[in-house]
């Protein structure tokens, strides 16, 4: 386990009117939500600057998140806007991030690109910017390659930490100080250090590199082995490789255990243009026929003539 750097509660308008004095001495820094979803004043945290003029007035370093609905770049981009409205003329040392695990959040490219755009808006106006999930959507939904290099704020309410290089660990929701209930935190870096200047990695430019790679290598290896049987294949191809297997008799098609596939998305659309090519020959080879047939009835007829 990493060295703890300092340990904090994260907030919102749910947490009510918070005491500061109870939490000074006990908590080393607070992430404050600043709102959710794209960028209107309605959608701010309603909390959230009594809680930002609170912690300035007790000494408490800050960071602050915002909780993402975005379905496309352009609303990750509003949230962007949104987030840096509530910041102006402030300097979070527990830097800003990305709250990414609404369940009607977008899959695949569409969530990275997403995260993408966020991020290079807040890192554009200078400040320090990260992703918070749960370890679940880390592992599934934000595992890619062209993620690699953005801080991690993992939620795992849980005895250990189960994701390496996280420089935040959301440890349990249900701490307690001064008679209330609050998520808890351990930071594995000294962020107002890295804030003020510092870089925030401990790894070396290979290890990075050999991250970016294994990650890379994880998702070509799911996108590999996508369609474990026929019945896994989308419904617009199925038929179309089922008909491919039987027509030119390879091997998979069957019952059980023989009718595993393990084809990737590549396979899969190969498999669908040769059927393709294949209804093509069938075309042909019918129009054919019917023009044999034709001729050879011509000829009769000519035969038959007197």
């Amino acid at each position: 386990m990493p060295e703890i750097y300092a340990s904090g509660i994260d907030v919102s308008q749910f947490n009510g009117n918070l005491d500061m004095n109870a939490l000074k001495g006990r908590v080393d820094f607070i992430i404050i939500r600043c709102g959710y979803g794209s960028d209107y004043a309605f959608q701010d945290d309603t909390q959230y600057r009594a809680n930002v003029d609170k912690c300035l007035a007790a000494g408490i370093p800050f960071g602050v998140y915002l909780y993402s609905y975005a379905k496309n770049t352009e609303m990750a981009r509003s949230e962007a806007a949104h987030t840096l409205r509530l910041l102006r003329g402030l300097r979070p040392l527990y830097g800003v991030w990305y709250d990414v695990e609404d369940p009607t959040l977008p899959y695949g490219e569409a969530l990275v690109n997403n995260c993408l755009a966020y991020y290079q808006a807040i890192r554009q106006a200078g400040y320090y910017c990260g992703i918070y999930a749960s370890l679940y959507w880390m592992r599934n939904r934000l595992n890619s390659p062209r993620l690699a290099h953005i801080d991690r704020w993992v939620a795992q309410w849980a005895p250990q930490l189960d994701y390496p290089g996280a420089g935040i660990w959301q440890y349990s929701d249900r701490g307690q100080i001064g008679g209330k209930i609050f998520d808890m935190n351990r930071a594995y870096r000294d962020y107002p250090a890295i804030i003020n200047g510092e870089d925030w990695t401990d790894m070396t430019a290979e290890q990075v590199a050999q991250l970016a790679r294994k990650q890379a290598q994880e998702v070509y290896q799911e996108n590999e082995q996508r369609y474990k049987t026929i019945d896994d294949v989308p419904q617009w191809a199925r038929a179309a490789v089922e008909e491919v297997y039987t027509r030119l008799g390879l091997r998979g098609m069957g019952s059980g255990q023989d009718k595993k596939l393990n084809g990737s998305a590549t396979y899969v659309r190969a498999l669908y243009v040769i059927w393709k090519l294949l209804e093509e020959l069938d075309g042909k080879e019918r129009i054919a026929g019917e023009l044999e047939q034709k001729e050879t009835r011509q000829e009769e007829r000519l035969e038959e003539a007197p």
